[in-house]
Protein backbone atom coordinates (compact mmCIF):
# COMPACT_ATOMS: atom_id res chain seq x y z
CA UNK A 1 0.00 0.00 0.00
CA UNK A 2 1.32 3.18 -0.65
CA UNK A 3 1.06 6.34 1.43
CA UNK A 4 1.19 10.64 0.36
CA UNK A 5 1.83 13.21 3.02
CA UNK A 6 -1.69 14.12 3.57
CA UNK A 7 -2.09 10.17 4.85
CA UNK A 8 0.57 10.22 7.68
CA UNK A 9 1.84 13.32 9.31
CA UNK A 10 3.46 14.75 12.58
CA UNK A 11 1.66 14.18 15.69
CA UNK A 12 -0.74 11.17 15.11
CA UNK A 13 -0.95 8.14 17.37
CA UNK A 14 1.62 4.64 16.71
CA UNK A 15 -0.14 1.82 17.78
CA UNK A 16 1.29 -1.92 17.26
CA UNK A 17 -1.40 -4.42 15.85
CA UNK A 18 -2.09 -5.62 19.31
CA UNK A 19 -2.83 -2.09 20.25
CA UNK A 20 -0.05 -1.14 22.29
CA UNK A 21 0.43 2.49 22.64
CA UNK A 22 4.48 3.06 20.81
CA UNK A 23 4.15 7.13 20.46
CA UNK A 24 3.87 10.05 18.00
CA UNK A 25 4.73 10.64 14.64
CA UNK A 26 7.84 12.68 15.14
CA UNK A 27 8.77 12.57 11.22
CA UNK A 28 7.71 11.47 7.81
CA UNK A 29 10.42 10.74 5.38
CA UNK A 30 9.77 10.12 1.50
CA UNK A 31 11.66 6.86 -0.02
CA UNK A 32 11.80 5.29 -3.58
CA UNK A 33 8.36 5.43 -4.80
CA UNK A 34 9.19 2.91 -8.01
CA UNK A 35 8.92 -0.18 -6.00
CA UNK A 36 5.78 1.07 -5.10
CA UNK A 37 3.79 2.49 -7.83
CA UNK A 38 0.44 1.08 -8.37
CA UNK A 39 -0.32 0.82 -12.59
CA UNK A 40 -3.32 -0.73 -14.08
CA UNK A 41 -2.52 -3.34 -17.18
CA UNK A 42 -3.68 -2.50 -20.08
CA UNK A 43 -5.43 -5.92 -20.00
CA UNK A 44 -7.54 -4.88 -17.01
CA UNK A 45 -8.96 -2.18 -19.00
CA UNK A 46 -12.52 -1.79 -20.65
CA UNK A 47 -12.59 -3.36 -24.16
CA UNK A 48 -16.15 -2.14 -24.54
CA UNK A 49 -16.66 0.34 -27.48
CA UNK A 50 -20.12 1.54 -26.37
CA UNK A 51 -20.28 3.13 -23.35
CA UNK A 52 -23.55 3.40 -20.80
CA UNK A 53 -23.88 6.97 -21.49
CA UNK A 54 -25.01 6.42 -25.28
CA UNK A 55 -27.99 4.16 -23.90
CA UNK A 56 -29.17 6.81 -21.40
CA UNK A 57 -32.31 8.24 -21.55
CA UNK A 58 -31.06 11.43 -23.09
CA UNK A 59 -27.15 11.28 -24.45
CA UNK A 60 -24.98 14.43 -24.07
CA UNK A 61 -21.74 13.11 -25.77
CA UNK A 62 -22.96 13.66 -29.20
CA UNK A 63 -23.84 17.30 -28.22
CA UNK A 64 -20.39 18.03 -27.02
CA UNK A 65 -20.30 16.64 -23.75
CA UNK A 66 -16.62 15.06 -23.32
CA UNK A 67 -16.71 13.33 -19.99
CA UNK A 68 -18.07 9.97 -21.28
CA UNK A 69 -15.04 9.63 -22.84
CA UNK A 70 -12.13 11.40 -20.33
CA UNK A 71 -13.83 8.94 -17.54
CA UNK A 72 -13.55 5.51 -19.17
CA UNK A 73 -11.82 2.61 -18.04
CA UNK A 74 -9.27 3.19 -20.45
CA UNK A 75 -8.65 6.42 -19.83
CA UNK A 76 -7.70 5.53 -16.10
CA UNK A 77 -11.23 7.29 -14.99
CA UNK A 78 -9.75 10.72 -16.14
CA UNK A 79 -7.64 10.46 -12.31
CA UNK A 80 -4.61 11.90 -11.87
CA UNK A 81 -2.22 11.78 -8.59
CA UNK A 82 -2.86 14.76 -6.33
CA UNK A 83 -0.27 14.80 -3.91
CA UNK A 84 3.56 12.99 -3.66
CA UNK A 85 3.46 9.29 -2.49
CA UNK A 86 6.01 8.67 0.43
CA UNK A 87 7.02 5.56 -1.18
CA UNK A 88 9.79 2.98 0.74
CA UNK A 89 9.77 5.76 3.27
CA UNK A 90 9.76 5.79 6.81
CA UNK A 91 8.36 7.07 10.11
CA UNK A 92 10.54 8.28 13.15
CA UNK A 93 8.17 7.42 16.31
CA UNK A 94 8.56 8.47 20.34
CA UNK A 95 7.52 9.72 23.52
CA UNK A 96 7.49 12.83 25.06
CA UNK A 97 9.17 14.36 21.78
CA UNK A 98 11.32 12.17 20.94
CA UNK A 99 13.08 11.40 24.14
CA UNK A 100 11.98 8.38 25.59
CA UNK A 101 11.23 5.20 22.81
CA UNK A 102 12.59 6.78 19.78
CA UNK A 103 12.39 4.17 16.73
CA UNK A 104 12.10 4.54 12.67
CA UNK A 105 9.77 2.05 11.28
CA UNK A 106 9.59 1.23 7.53
CA UNK A 107 6.20 2.41 5.65
CA UNK A 108 5.50 -0.71 4.45
CA UNK A 109 4.91 -1.86 8.00
CA UNK A 110 1.74 0.18 8.38
CA UNK A 111 -1.40 -1.48 7.96
CA UNK A 112 -3.88 0.82 8.52
CA UNK A 113 -4.13 4.69 8.97
CA UNK A 114 -7.59 6.59 9.92
CA UNK A 115 -8.20 9.78 11.92
CA UNK A 116 -5.49 10.33 13.88
CA UNK A 117 -4.22 6.56 14.35
CA UNK A 118 -1.87 4.35 12.61
CA UNK A 119 -1.86 0.91 13.21
CA UNK A 120 1.25 -1.28 11.86
CA UNK A 121 1.61 -4.75 10.80
CA UNK A 122 3.34 -6.04 13.90
CA UNK A 123 2.51 -6.87 17.79
CA UNK A 124 4.49 -5.79 20.26
CA UNK A 125 6.71 -8.99 20.03
CA UNK A 126 7.83 -8.61 16.53
CA UNK A 127 5.74 -11.08 15.55
CA UNK A 128 3.05 -10.40 12.47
Amino acid sequence: MSFDRRDIRKAMDVYTFDNIYLGTVLRVTSGDTLLHEHHVPATARQSSKVNGELLGPMPTQPIGNGAPTAQSADAAYATTRDADPLGAGTIVVGKWWGLIGRRTIPLENVQTVSMERVVLKQRKDGQT
